[in-house]
């Protein structure tokens, strides 16, 4: 049995960190320099316990065994060293004496560190000879199977596990531009792979490719690039496959082809696709509008009559046709600004496209602009589709401009800037469309008086009265009152399919007699009431009062319900006339001749919302 001085002996010479411990008083009684450098140098001054991190149970479990045993092993204590940290350990333990047991310490952390290393120093010791092992493989490879690569229509090179080229085919060098000689030996990913077809860089961690002799995977990839040595990108699509040599993942093999034209022709037919869809919706929209067209339009026929006005007039639509000026038609209402229109299109070379109408005194300036320049889905709430717009339908065909002196000014900005440009742009859009349209606009203000007054835009004026073209009112062609009058009649014979009437002479007096305040438009009306009510094919006119009927009331008394109506609809027509305006030298209290808090009164008390024709 050691004495004590021959255990402190042994200890101090011990290869592993050994401390002596007398179990009797929990005290460290020798420690050898390993042991302070791995406890610390307070482990002799202090209980044994206060250093273990799992206390005195597990302590007296341990010692019990060495004593049972006389050696004992396990990792079962825990001990922190002088920062405080916990220690992985494995304890040996050897009975030296009854109460005295010397505990030896092999830390783990350490061992498994020192272990990597030899790893590490081992690997790359053997790293040349494994490489080279490798490339003979892929030497053998290539000898075997050479006229196969060589033949093979797709691209195909190997890579050993430093992703380093071994072979490449000439399918491959021909895509890549590089020949067998510039890539052999070299790391492919940084030549080849090295960045994304937008310009950014392709790390080799990120690399399928890498993937597939790193983590044992075979990838397929069916939209990447490869580099050209040119510069050029090419579009592939590649599978990569690992392989082995005895055992030994080696490296990979991949297999790609160009699908850059490919791509391309997808692109262009996903594109094509995509612009026949547009056309398809933008025709179906012209479809849905010229049906509604024509289920809403009276129906003109030409031109009628023989005064000198309409003589004017027919030359005047014979030289707008022929031009492709834009046109401004003037004239009181119901004069045949929109047959004039219709005329103009239908004799000009732009026939066969759409004639498109728009409604320019809408209630709102959004609702206008949108019918006009359409808009794109999501452009504003309620949006849930793309919409042309009127003024696309128009492209190459003619806008008709329905009483254009009531364009907002925001909208007469934008269009003027179309008329000035040549394109515009969709709510909502990114983009400027072209578009080529004719515009005919009518108004049956004085749009000069409009223009000085500040209500519309002199540069739009000018863009739009390139060729003026005057309606006469029908009062200053009363010669043309018997042709109209025989067109409307013969057209409403037909439409109602009505028995044969004819006009009189004592008629035709009848009806050059009256003033015509509603021009053409009441003329029509006047006919077809008349012919509708006529008794035995005979027509009687009474127009004293602007109506038509079959049996004279002279003194005709209106009902209270149609007063109101009446003034309703005059006290509208002197709010569109002043956009909306009560007050002032130009307002509609000065219009009506009454004062601008009667006008108030009068527009609450007939239920009208002043603010919808500002």
């Amino acid at each position: 049995m050691l004495d004590e001085t021959e255990s402190a002996h042994l200890i101090a010479h011990h290869p592993m960190p050994t401390i002596m411990v007398d179990t009797r008083t929990d005290s460290v009684v020798a420690a050898n320099d390993t042991a302070r450098a791995l406890l610390g140098d307070s482990m002799l001054s202090a209980p044994l316990s206060s250093q273990m991190e799992n206390g005195f149970a597990a302590a007296a479990v341990f010692f019990d065994a060495v004593a049972h045993f006389g050696t004992y092993v396990d990792r079962c204590l825990s001990f922190t060293n002088a920062n405080g940290l916990n220690l992985r350990l494995q304890t040996y333990g050897a009975q030296l004496k009854p109460g005295l047991v010397l505990l030896s310490f092999l830390d783990l952390d350490e061992h498994d560190r020192r272990n990597q290393q030899a790893e590490r120093e081992a690997h790359q010791n053997a790293g040349l000879s494994q490489w080279q092992n490798i490339y003979g493989f892929f030497r053998e490879v290539e000898a075997q199977n050479h006229l196969i690569l060589e033949a093979a229509g797709e691209g195909i090179y190997g890579i050993n596990a430093q992703g380093q080229a071994t072979f490449v085919n000439r399918a491959a060098q021909e895509m890549l531009g590089w020949s067998s000689d510039d890539l052999i030996g070299r790391e492919l990913h940084s030549i080849i792979h090295h960045k994304h077809l937008n310009g950014d860089q392709f790390p080799a961690h990120e690399c399928p490719i890498y993937k597939s002799f790193r983590r044992d995977q075979t990838m397929r990839v069916e939209d990447d690039v490869f580099w050209r040595k040119d510069g050029k990108p090419i579009l592939v699509e590649y599978v990569s496959t690992p392989i082995y040599d005895h055992d030994v993942l080696a490296g990979a093999v991949v297999i790609f082809r160009d699908v850059t034209e490919r791509k391309e022709n997808e692109r262009k037919l996903r594109d094509a696709l995509a612009q026949v869809e547009d056309l398809k919706v933008k025709l179906q929209q012209e479809n849905e509008y010229l049906l509604t067209e024509i289920r809403s339009a009276r129906s003109h026929t030409g031109v009628v009559g023989v005064s000198p006005a309409i003589k004017s007039l027919n030359a005047q639509i014979d030289l707008a046709a022929r031009s492709g000026a834009h046109v401004l038609v003037s004239g009181p209402s119901g004069s045949g600004k929109s047959m004039t229109a219709s005329a103009i299109h239908e004799a000009s070379d732009r026939h066969h496209r759409p004639l498109v109408r728009i409604n320019c005194d809408q209630t709102k300036s959004a609702e206008l602009e949108a019918e006009l320049f359409g808009y794109r889905r999501g452009a504003f709430a309620g949006a849930t589709r793309d919409v042309t717009g009127k003024l696309l339908m128009a492209h190459h065909g003619t806008l008709h401009l329905d009483e254009v002196a009531a364009l907002p000014a925001k909208v007469q900005a934008s269009l003027h800037d179309v008329l000035q440009t040549g394109h515009f742009r969709r709510l909502g859009d990114s983009s400027d469309i072209p578009v080529a349209a004719k515009v005919i606009a009518t108004t049956n203000f004085d749009l000069l008086a409009e223009v000085r007054a500040g209500r519309f835009r002199q540069d739009l004026y000018f863009a739009l009265n390139v060729l003026p073209i005057m309606n006469e009112p029908l009062r200053n062609r009363l010669e043309d009152i018997p042709y109209l009058a025989r067109h409307f009649l013969n057209r409403t014979m037909r439409r109602l399919r009505l028995a044969k009437m004819t006009l009189t002479k004592a008629n035709i007096e009848t009806l050059q007699s009256y003033d015509w305040p509603g021009n053409v438009r009441e003329l029509e009306n006047v006919i077809e009431r008349t012919a509708i009510l006529a008794r035995g094919g005979r027509l009687r006119f009474d127009i004293e009062s602007g109506q038509a009927d079959t049996t004279a009331e002279p003194n005709r008394v209106m009902t209270q319900k149609e007063l109101r109506q009446l003034e309703i609809k005059n006290f509208e027509n002197a709010l569109r006339r002043t956009k909306g305006k009560i007050s002032g030298k130009s307002g509609t209290a000065a219009i009506l001749g009454i004062a601008p808090t009667t006008a108030y009164s009068k527009a609450k008390s007939l239920g009208i919302q002043t603010d919808q024709f500002s």
